[in-house]
């Protein structure tokens, strides 16, 4: 009974037991469960806090910037209240503006007249310092001139002096003694060709006439040395020689000019006062025949209208024995009246062109052929009737002793109105019918030999070049051309 009874109390203890520990399972559970509600209750009152919190913060933050904004506000409005003048303020301070802007305006005016002056004064010292130095420089430029000036009027004075003297004037020597300060002496022409021309001028057409010598000395062979003898019918100055020699020097250096003063032939010469400046150059040639020496043959040319195109060799080696002159026929019943050749002339079919002549100047000056033209000249039945006196001087004095030359050597380019239909030569065409008005059937030149002389000339004589716009033409080109190589215009 007694275990009945301790088996029943252990199993009443372990129920005990089994309910303690459940009912204290409960209470633990109970406790988490309540300290659980405990801890959300707190973080959502804490979360209700910091709702409310920020919301504050949000709203002092407003407030805080709506004061700033009303007192900048109001210190603004503060401002411009102070700001605003009274009229009177108004009335001062416009007054003291005045003031104060003329004082402005009157220390502008100072300062741009002391700008002004200083520039003035900077302007002036630059400006005196230009004047200064451009003064100078003309000043220095005047000397030169002067000195320049006086270096010429010396030189002109000893050629002046020289030529007085001695009545003629080599250029080249007086180049080279009196501007270079150099001894001259003439150069080897040993086998050498020497040619010897005629021409007269006057100081008026130099510059033409140097162009047309200027052909002259640029056709020349080699190895021939020419000797051109200018008789001068003007008054011969510094200028030309220098245009001569310059000529010279670009040239030609195996050349000789030599220049003679020929006035002494105007006193002899009876020259009517309306044919000086024609005719002067033309009588001036005929001097030749009294001052030149110790030549035996010398070509008379037109220094004004003759332009040479091929070596003079040919025309000048041409044989002179018993022939006193040669140039090309020309008929002389152009000009003249039958009478006046038949008292003169005696033979009109050996009348010659004074342009281009050869003439045998040992056999004139054995003759006294220049006081022979100077009488003849002198005639006045002569003289009225003549119309190219030193032309037609050479061809009375001369007539029976002239020979004719290749018309090469002195082709005239003849005004011819009619067009030739035959294709003849213009010149052979022209000279058929002038040799038909006198009366001529013999023209002397065939027609194949005026052709050739149209073809291939040695001198174009520009005689009637005025007429001719094909010939003025030529002629322009061959003076522009020896123009630019001597630098003459």
């Amino acid at each position: 009974m007694i275990l009945n009874r301790d088996i029943d109390e252990n199993e009443n203890s372990n129920e005990d037991k089994e309910k303690y520990n459940a009912i204290e399972q409960r209470d633990e559970e109970k406790e988490y469960i309540y300290k659980k509600d405990k801890k959300t209750k707190k973080t959502s009152s804490k979360k209700s806090k910091g709702g409310f919190y920020n919301i504050l913060k949000l709203n002092v933050y407003i407030v805080f910037i709506i004061i700033i904004c009303v007192l900048l506000f109001l210190i603004k409005i503060f401002f411009i209240k102070s700001n605003i003048p009274k009229k009177s303020d108004n009335l001062n301070e416009t007054k003291n503006s005045d003031n104060l802007n003329e004082t402005k305006n009157s220390d502008n005016l100072n300062n741009t007249k002391n700008n002004e002056a200083n520039n003035l004064n900077i302007n002036n010292t630059t400006n005196s310092n230009i004047i200064q130095t451009e003064i100078i420089k003309i000043n220095e430029t005047e000397l030169r001139i002067k000195k320049e000036k006086e270096r010429i009027a010396k030189i002109n004075n000893e050629l002046i002096k020289k030529y007085d003297r001695d009545g003629k004037i080599n250029i080249i020597q007086f180049y080279e003694e009196i501007i270079f300060n150099k001894s001259y002496s003439l150069p080897e022409t040993f086998n050498y060709s020497n040619i010897h021309i005629n021409i007269g001028f006057t100081d008026e057409k130099i510059n033409l006439i140097i162009k047309h010598i200027s052909s002259i000395l640029y056709t020349a062979s080699p190895k021939t040395f020419l000797h051109i003898h200018m008789m001068d019918a003007g008054t011969f100055n510094y200028e030309t020689l220098l245009k001569l020699g310059n000529m010279i020097y670009k040239l030609n250096n195996l050349t000789e000019i030599i220049v003679y003063n020929a006035t002494q032939l105007l006193k002899d010469f009876v020259i009517r006062s309306n044919s000086i400046s024609k005719f002067s150059q033309e009588y001036a040639k005929l001097y030749a025949f009294k001052i030149l020496k110790n030549i035996k043959k010398i070509i008379f040319m037109d220094g004004d209208d003759c332009m040479v195109q091929k070596d003079l060799n040919e025309l000048y080696k041409m044989n002179m024995d018993n022939i006193y002159a040669r140039g090309i026929t020309e008929e002389p019943t152009i000009r003249y009246s039958m009478d006046w050749m038949d008292n003169y002339l005696y033979d009109r079919t050996h009348y010659i062109n004074g342009g281009v002549i050869l003439i045998n100047l040992e056999l004139c000056q054995k003759e006294d052929f220049y006081e022979k033209a100077k009488k003849l000249n002198n005639d006045d039945i002569f003289y009225k009737q003549t119309k190219e006196p030193a032309q037609d001087i050479i061809n009375v004095l001369l007539r029976r002793k002239i020979e004719f030359f290749d018309p090469r050597f002195n082709k005239i380019n003849y005004y011819e109105k009619e067009e030739d239909k035959n294709n003849e030569s213009k010149w052979y065409y022209w000279m058929k019918k002038v040799l038909k008005m006198g009366n001529r059937n013999n023209h002397f030149y065939t027609k194949e030999e005026l052709i050739e002389a149209d073809k291939d000339p040695v001198i174009i004589h520009y005689a009637w070049d005025r007429y001719l716009q094909k010939n003025v033409d030529k002629y322009e080109k061959e003076k522009q051309f020896y123009g630019n190589l001597t630098g003459i215009n």
